[in-house]
């Protein structure tokens, strides 16, 4: 587990998030953004820290699975952004699963255009005589 950081970037060589620093004339200049929660979340330099290390302890176990996830350590980095592990790990889900190429999701909506091109019928022709009179 390696966590770089720097002035302006945290990242994770094993979770595929980051904070960045936000540095705009504005209110929340030197908060920090992650990148798995809504952008209008500001976070403070130690909760962006937290925040990176507990995607990437999620992500060890989901990957390595070898059972060594400290719950208790992993809710109290969860508590430090004002959620729960159970959110977290539905907001790293839902973002895996925007991120991945080959989701159900994907081959559904595939497979319904195809099916979208088909002639409709009302079940009593045969599915000839619909795509006939379709032509």
């Amino acid at each position: 587990m390696a966590i770089t950081a720097s002035d302006w970037l945290i990242t994770s060589d094993v979770a595929q998030e980051a904070a960045f620093r936000i540095d705009v004339p504005e209110s929340h200049r030197g908060r920090w953004v992650l990148s798995y929660l809504p952008t209008y979340r500001r976070l403070t330099r130690e909760q962006a820290v937290a925040g990176v290390v507990l995607a990437e302890m999620i992500m060890h176990e989901l990957i390595g699975g070898n059972g060594e996830f400290d719950g208790e350590t992993a809710a109290l980095y969860a508590e430090t952004l004002e959620l729960t592990l159970t959110d977290v790990m539905c907001l790293l889900a839902l973002r895996g699963a925007r991120w991945e190429p080959n989701t159900r999701r994907s081959n559904r909506s595939r497979s319904n255009r195809s099916q979208s091109k088909r002639p409709r019928t009302n079940g009593t022709e045969s599915t000839s005589e619909a795509f006939t009179v379709a032509l």
